[in-house]
């Protein structure tokens, strides 16, 4: 499956990993939200695991998930949206 997102004024593909780490970082914090949302986990917990796991798998997209169940996401000084896969 080609996955698509715009730069600027272009469009670039994403690479075959970057579609990876997008999906294990959504399925992972789909996970984390049905905990919380369970109460197993505190928003401060959720907060710390969205950090780790952007960190690990670095997503694009992780812009589509600022807002769950009021927590707002700190957006990531370094992620690299620049970049053709």
């Amino acid at each position: 499956m080609r996955v698509m997102w715009l730069i600027g004024s272009g469009v670039a593909r994403m690479s075959e990993e970057q579609f990876q780490n997008e999906k294990m970082y959504h399925a992972t914090m789909n996970i984390a939200k049905a905990l919380m949302g369970q109460g197993a986990m505190t928003a401060e917990e959720y907060r710390q695991i969205d950090t780790i796991f952007r960190n690990k798998y670095r997503p694009i997209l992780f812009s589509l998930r600022t807002e769950i169940g009021g927590y707002k996401a700190d957006p990531m000084a370094s992620c690299d949206t620049d970049k053709e896969g």
